[in-house]
């Protein structure tokens, strides 16, 4: 819960070795962001991963947002995916669209990943293992949509570090917004956390703290 009195809780349960079953909510206090509630189940076999997905699902009069999505190992070091999305926000108006995925890791230490959304969008991303204790990450995301006139571009970058007894994560991007985590390891399996927010552009800015407890 952060000092907005908004509340996130999630939810995870392993069935079998290669089945579980994930669960995720969200209330919001301000009516600028609404509330969410998000449950989905995911296969592990031996080379591939299967996932269903369903964001605030309606069985009264069928809304809400689907996913299935289906990632196979081509070889050791290539694997492709792609998604299926069904949204009906409404009976009289429903979506669908299909996106593809890539991933390409020559070593343990470095991945690129490209992914494409519908046919409008498309984002890039490099990680790379710099020590055993720190990651760095950058995204490239572009959207072009030439019957809204909407053409856009813009590009992230993120750093994790591990310490003896907590985690810092750090993330800016081109649009002003800067983010920072910081996870606190108390004792096994229970945790407390620090995060903040700074958007430049918007001049806005969120500060929250969490538990987190693991059985």
């Amino acid at each position: 819960m952060d000092t907005e009195r908004n509340l996130q809780a999630r939810l995870n349960y392993v069935l079998t070795k290669k089945l579980q079953i994930k669960s995720q909510a969200q209330l919001m206090t301000s009516n600028e962001s609404q509330s969410m509630f998000q449950v989905e189940g995911e296969y592990s076999g031996s080379d591939y991963t299967a996932n269903i997905k369903a964001i605030n699902p309606s069985p009264v009069d069928g809304t809400g947002i689907y996913l299935a999505n289906y990632l196979q190992s081509v070889t050791p070091k290539l694997g492709l995916g792609a998604e299926l999305l069904y949204q009906s926000p409404i009976p009289a108006l429903q979506e669908t669209s299909i996106s593809f995925a890539a991933r390409y890791q020559p070593s343990e230490d470095r991945a690129w990943v490209a992914q494409t959304q519908g046919i409008n969008m498309l984002t890039a991303s490099y990680w790379r293992k710099i020590s055993e204790k720190c990651e760095a990450a950058a995204e490239l995301q572009m959207i072009n949509v030439p019957s809204q006139g909407r053409r856009e571009a813009s590009c992230s970058v993120g750093v994790k570090y591990d310490f003896a007894a907590s985690t810092v994560r750090a993330m800016a991007d081109s649009m002003g917004k800067v983010s920072m985590l910081l996870e606190e390891k108390i004792a096994p399996g229970f945790s407390f956390l620090i995060s903040g927010e700074l958007d430049h552009l918007k001049g806005e800015n969120k500060f929250g703290v969490g538990l987190n407890l693991e059985s």
